[in-house]
Parts: C-alpha cells; structure tokens; sequence
C-alpha cells in the first residue's frame, strides 16, 4: 500500500500517514489523491467481480474458466497499467526522497504514460481513459496550491510537496521579496538527487539542463505556465501587502462565493471544448457497434471526476472518449492558431493530451496571471508614483532636469576655478538641497550627496576628483524593487561621467580674452595658437556633449518610456529597467571591453581642464603649448580611428554619429 498500512483510504484531504511518517506531519495530499483515484478504480472492480459471482449463482449454465478470464481481460490489463505506473511512480522511490521530488515524479510518470499510450492509438484508448482519469484526480491537489497562492496570495504547502517554496525569511515589505521569496525546485530524472535553484528576477525557471549535461525536469504540464504562475502569485502575495484598493477588489472578486477552483474550471472547459463540438453522424452501425463499450466506460470515468464539484452532463464522456477516436479531427478544431504546441519538452509524441491542457487548463492560469499582474502595475503606478520616481531618477542622474542640476554642478566648478575647498558634505548638500527645493521641492528630502575616499594616485589627475561624488535617492518600497540599491550604482557611474563632460566643457565655455598692452609678437602667436587650440577641444568636447546627451540618453530614454507603458507585469519592468541600464551605460562607453576608449576620452578632458588652468594663469609657454596640442592629435588619432573600425565592423552602430562628427574635427585639424 501506498500510505504504508492497510487501512482503507479516504477521499482526498482527510488526514492519513505513510511510511514512518509521524501522524503529526502533515498529510502528504498527492499521495493521497493518487490512493483515492485507485482506490474508487478498485472499487468498481470489485463490483465487477460481485456482479460475475452472482451471475454464476444465478445462473444454471456451465461457465467456464476461460470465459470469465476473457470476460475480466480489459480490467485485468488495466491493472497491469495500474501497476506499471504504481511501480515506477511510488514504489521505486526511495524512501528518504522529499515529498517535492515524489510528487513531481509521481505525476511525471502518470504523464509520460498518458503520452506513450495515446501514441499507439485506438488500440490504448482504454488505458489512456484509465491513466487521464488517474491523472485527473492525482492532480487535484497540485491545483489547488496553485489556485490558492494566484488567487489569495497564500502558498499553502504544508507538506511541501509543491516545487516553488517560500522562503520565509524575507518578508514582504523586504526590498529583496520579488528576488529572493521562493525557490523552484527542479528534479533530475536521471540521478537520485534534488536540485535547488533560486528564482532570480526573471521568476521563471531556473533553467532545463543541469552542469554535467544531466536532464533537468519538473512537473510536465505546469512549463508552459510556469512564469505565469509564479508572477501572479507574486503579484498578488504583494497586491495583498500593499493594503491597496486595487488589491482590495480583487480579494472581493476572488473571495466571491460561487468562484470556482482551477480544478473545477478545467473540469469544466473540457467538458465545454468537448460537448461544443458538432456530432458527427455515424458511418455504419458496425462503427458504432465497436466504439459503444468505450464510450459508456468513458461516461462513467468522467462523471465520478464531475460529481465531487457537482458537474453533471451524460454527453461528456462520449465526446471526450471521441476525442481520443478522432485524434486528426480534435487537432484541426483547436489547433486552428490559437495555441501553438511547444515541442521543446520531453513529451514531444502527445497530441490531443498537449492540446486538452493547453485549450481548458493554461487558459484559466493566464487569465489570473493578467489579471494579478494588470492590477499590482496599476496600484505601483497610480499609489505608489512609480513613473514619477523613475522619471525623477533620470532627472537628477542623467541630468534631465537641466536648469536644476546645472545650479548645483556649476557651484562646484566655480569653488574648483577660484581654488577653494569643494569637497566638504554640508556645502555639497545645500547646494543640492537649494537648488532641487526651487522646482522640485517633493524630491529636496530624498537627495543627498557623500564623498567616497578614491585611490590617491587618481587624484594626479584633475578631471579624476569628481570620482569621490556620490548621488543617492532614497527610494521608498515597493518602488525599490525596481529601483534598487544595484540600479542607483549604474546611475551614479553614468552621472559622473556627464559630471566629468559638463566640467571639461564648463571650463572651456567660461574662459574669457584678456586685453594686453603692446604684447609682443612672440607672445601674440602664442596667444593665437591657444585660441586654435580651444577651438579644437570645444569642438572635441561639445561633440562628445551632444552624443551622450542626444543620442544616447534623450533617444534610449524616449524608447525606455515608452517599453515602460506596455510592460504586462513587475518582472517585465524590472527587465526593461534593467535593460535600459545596461544600454546607456555600454553606449556611455562605461564596460570594461572598451575601457581604452574611455581612457582616451579622459585623457582629453583632463587636457581640457589643464588648457583652462593655463589660460586664466596667462601661461603661455610655447613648450606646453607644444605638448597639449600634441597630445590632443594623438589622442584625437587614435579615438577616430578606434571609432571608424568599430563602426565599420558593426560592433558599435550607435558610435556612428561620434565618429563622423570627431572625423569632421580631425579633418580641420
């Protein structure tokens, strides 16, 4: 026995033990469901058996062995199925292996069957009306999890036979919920061991094949819905915290008392999909005669399924036993473009089974997922000011808010110009404080400023001391899920580099002619090939200016917002954000791959501040002179010549437009 004692089963959810399983663990419920589907199997055979021994009481006539042999053939080969699947399902387990790889196994074998019997055709089509009606109840209980954790937010597994768990040490209100909450479990077919695998951001899987090539599977007929199924109790686990009105309608919608459980509705779309489709007439009473015993034990397998949840219809049974009789024609009504069957799974030979699932199950499970996924969007966007803190997140690291962050940069630059201390909290922070509060005042509390210590040997270089700013925003929940702690450094690099290209072009852009007096012609040509050089740099500078600021940020930041919009759920905009993240900040030149680039790059921006020293000291030394302009060449050189090769390999398209406009310069010089 399955339950490791002899006692009769009860239906599912009545409290049973198995094994040396103490009587106060909880129930193990697939087991249990699987028991009760065997044992009503059971149970109409031995009415059978009953029925035959009162027909030989009855009965005067002489009965041979062979007769009732061949009369009880059928159930004895169901049994033998029965038992195929019992063996490899239940017994082979060992008994230490945790109840999420029993259960996964369990309804993995009883799927496999399904799918290697409906191969064979018409001459299985018992089996496969035993193994679906086996399949249907063992089910129930994997449904129900899913059911009430979509629908209520509430993973309840006591017996953790589920493959998501909870990981109940990161609360809800914990910036790290949507990353670090549950955990999916994939099992190896193929070893006697358990893999554990985190559900990341992406909340899908974590991913089909294991190191060393082993096979990794889970439960078959959740894959396709997997992602579904984990945003939208995500979702509404976080919906239910947020103490919100969209959360609120939803609980009152889901909590309705005539709502059905998935079970009930897949019951039900089968049975709607089935009796939906026109009767086709008969072609000969010789057909019908050999399709009449198959259907009524049809009848009788799907309505004990629909009695638990009060569904009755008499046609069922003969349109879903049709089903499997007309395997061709069930295909080309549903197949018909409305679900597109995905062969990359290991059962790859069902047809009608793949479909049924597809067409009455994944339908109800993406309807939930829209729904609890629509409505968290909703409630992030509109009570929780999502948009507006992603927008002010731009605003003030990439420098959107123009005329605001200007006050306070340009601060920095004069104290930098007229030689005096900058680097000092209380003046960075009032002057970020002064000049968010005139136009964002909402914002003046969240934005703050820190020094971080840089390697001393950086600090040779002028440009390089802006590296010790740091800008932070302080993000509320939920908002922070998105907005995290890992976004804010990739915003805080590429806000130092603007820093970096606002500075150098501050400084050539504030340099003002002095008149002398009766200069010297020596001087006067020194003086007229600084005012070529500065040409030269604000040319480099301001095309270096209006590529970040054009087409990168104002461009990508277009694209962004409007990808934003059509984001279905919260791990879609995370993506996205992430995303647009990582695009700005390779196209800023930030990755390590093209850290030379950028080398060059800084190299002429402390040129720049150099030059813009020299100039306000009147040094006009020919030999310096001399070094900055051939320093600019060289590395002008070699950046349009990076570039050119770069775009001319497709490796960096967006480059194109820094490329020509440097070229241009680089011409003139």
């Amino acid at each position: 026995m399955v339950t490791g004692h002899s006692s009769e089963p009860g239906p599912p959810g009545t409290a049973s033990t198995y094994g040396s399983k103490k009587a106060s663990e909880p129930p193990f419920r697939t087991y249990q469901a699987f028991v009760w589907a065997l044992n009503k199997y059971f149970t109409s055979f031995k009415e059978e058996l009953t029925m035959i021994e009162r027909e030989l009481i009855c009965n005067d006539e002489t009965v041979t062995l062979s007769a009732v042999l061949e009369r009880l053939s059928p159930h004895l080969a169901q049994i033998k199925v029965l038992h195929r699947v019992f063996c490899t399902g239940v017994a082979e387990v060992p008994p230490a292996t945790p109840n999420v790889v029993r259960a996964s196994h369990l309804l993995n074998t009883l799927y496999k069957a399904i799918i290697e019997y409906d191969s064979v055709g018409e001459a299985s089509e018992q089996a496969v009306a035993l193994l679906f009606s086996l399949w249907t109840e063992t089910v129930r209980p994997y449904l129900e999890i899913v059911d009430e954790w979509i629908v209520h937010g509430h993973l309840f597994d006591p017996a953790r036979e589920f493959i998501i768990q909870r990981n109940k040490d990161v609360p809800v209100n914990h910036r790290d919920f949507w990353y670090a909450t549950y955990t999916l479990y994939s099992v190896s077919e193929t070893v006697d061991s358990e893999e554990k695998l985190n559900d990341a951001a992406s909340g899908s899987s974590g991913g089909d094949q294991a190191s060393g090539g082993r096979q990794l599977t889970m439960v078959s007929f959740l894959k396709p819905v997997l992602k579904q199924i984990i945003m939208a109790g995500k979702s509404m686990q976080l919906l239910k915290n947020l103490d919100c009105k969209e959360a609120e309608k939803s609980q009152r919608a889901s909590r309705d008392a005539e709502r059905k459980s998935l079970h009930t509705l897949f019951l039900e779309s089968v049975q709607s999909r089935l009796c939906s489709r026109e009767e086709s007439p008969a072609d000969g009473m010789t057909e019908q005669q050999s399709t009449r015993r198959s259907l009524i034990k049809m009848q009788s397998i799907m309505a004990r399924h629909l009695e638990i949840d009060d569904v009755h219809d008499p046609l069922l049974a003969i349109n879903f036993a049709r089903l499997y009789l007309e395997q061709s024609d069930f295909q080309e009504c549903f197949s018909g473009g409305d679900f597109s069957v995905d062969r990359s799974s290991q059962s790859v030979t069902c047809q009608t089974f793949e479909l049924t699932l597809r067409s009455c199950l994944y339908p109800h499970i993406e309807r939930r997922y829209i729904e609890c996924c629509g409505n968290l969007m909703k409630t992030l966007t509109k009570d929780y000011r999502l948009l507006e803190y992603l927008q002010a997140m731009r605003n003030y690291f990439l420098l959107e808010a123009g005329d605001t962050m200007y006050d306070f940069y340009t601060a920095i630059f004069d104290k930098v110009q007229e030689k005096e201390s900058w680097q000092q909290p209380s003046f960075l922070n009032v002057q970020l404080q002064e000049a968010v509060g005139q136009r964002y005042p909402e914002d003046s509390s969240r934005l703050s400023v820190f020094l971080e210590p840089i390697d001393a040997s950086r600090k040779k270089q002028p440009v390089n001391n802006l590296e010790v700013l740091t800008l932070s925003y302080k993000v509320p929940w939920p908002v922070d899920i998105v907005i995290s702690s890992e976004c804010q450094k990739i915003y805080n690099q590429v806000f130092l580099l603007l820093l970096q290209i606002k500075w150098a072009k501050y400084s050539l852009d504030t340099l003002r002619f002095t008149e002398e007096v009766k200069v010297k012609e020596r001087v006067n040509q020194q003086i007229h090939r600084m005012c070529l050089l500065r040409v030269k740099l604000m040319h480099f500078v301001n095309s270096l200016h209006n590529y970040i600021m054009t087409r990168i940020l104002h461009s990508t930041g277009l694209e962004f917002q409007h990808q934003v919009q059509e984001a279905k759920d919260l791990d879609q905009l995370i993506k996205i954000h992430y995303r647009y993240l990582a695009t700005i900040h390779d196209r800023c030149l930030l990755r390590e791959k093209v850290s030379f680039v950028k080398e060059a790059i800084m190299k002429v921006l402390n040129l720049v501040l150099i030059f813009s020293d020299r100039w306000q000291a009147g040094a006009w030394k020919i030999e310096s002179i001399d070094k900055m302009e051939s320093d600019f060449k060289n590395c002008h050189m070699f950046l349009v010549t990076i570039l050119n090769k770069a775009v001319c390999r497709g490796s960096f398209p967006h480059l194109e437009s820094l490329a020509l406009s440097l070229m241009a310069g680089f011409e003139q010089c």
